[in-house]
């Protein structure tokens, strides 16, 4: 069988409107529940950090956390991006079959979050990377600022890439196959969260990356046409995991 082997709230003002926000939230795609595959999702070998005891809850947050104390996802643009050759985001054509819809900027497209693309899309090429961050930031928020501060890129980039929903359910599947018991639901619920602060924030990410990997492979075998994407996903949960799940 083949493996799959790795290595290794609102603050500032975006320039866009918050109800852009709510209107890609609104619109976002829920995928199914990952199922498992045959096909494994392993970290290779890494220096061994100095030995802890755990990972020790932090304390109850008692408001909630700005958004500018978030990470400001350039990342995730950088990914997602089609550039010029002054390396500015482009309007990038959808090929057909996407889902996407028919135009993007820095994987903001005109389907899911059209009040934020034409905007972007409108600025000056050299204002569009941060101006993505800038809502990437904002519409993963009610997820990431929930989260325990090293797993917040790698959970913000997920976000935007699957979804609030889709990634809170691979975030909740992550956690039951470390041995959590916790529903898997996409809702970010109390049990849900104590649960994250009672496993290592490492092996989650893992876990959760797992998880993505089995669901792209669930849906590719329902929908073949999506068979054709999964080379780019692997590439994209792999990076993500090696980029961001090294804490």
């Amino acid at each position: 069988m083949a493996r799959f082997d790795i290595s290794g709230a609102v603050g500032r003002q975006t320039g866009l409107e918050r109800r852009m926000t709510t209107d890609a939230i609104r619109r976002e795609i829920q995928p199914q529940p990952a199922t498992r595959v045959q096909k494994a999702f392993t970290a290779a070998p890494q220096p061994q950090p100095t030995q802890v005891t755990g990972y020790e809850r932090p304390e109850p947050m008692k408001t909630q956390p700005s958004i500018d104390d978030l990470p400001l996802p350039m990342q995730t643009v950088n990914w997602e991006a089609r550039k010029d050759k002054q390396g500015n985001p482009i309007v990038y054509q959808l090929p057909a079959g996407d889902m996407g819809g028919k135009f993007e900027i820095a994987g903001i497209n005109d389907r899911y979050h059209p009040e934020a693309f034409k905007a972007i899309s409108a600025l000056p090429a050299e204002e569009r990377a941060e101006a993505a961050a800038e809502y990437i930031r904002s519409y993963t928020a009610p997820l990431v600022s929930q989260l325990p501060k090293p797993m917040q890129a790698f959970a913000q980039d997920m976000a935007f890439n699957r979804g609030l929903g889709g990634a809170a359910r691979y975030i909740q599947q992550g956690l039951r196959d470390l041995g959590q018991n916790v529903a898997v639901d996409g809702k970010l619920g109390p049990k849900t969260l104590a649960a994250i602060n009672n496993v290592q924030p490492r092996a989650l990410m893992q876990a959760a990356s797992q998880a993505q990997l089995n669901d792209e492979y669930s849906m590719a075998r329902k929908n073949p046409a999506r068979k054709a994407l999964l080379r780019r996903l692997e590439n994209r949960i792999r990076n993500r995991f090696s980029t961001l799940g090294q804490i």
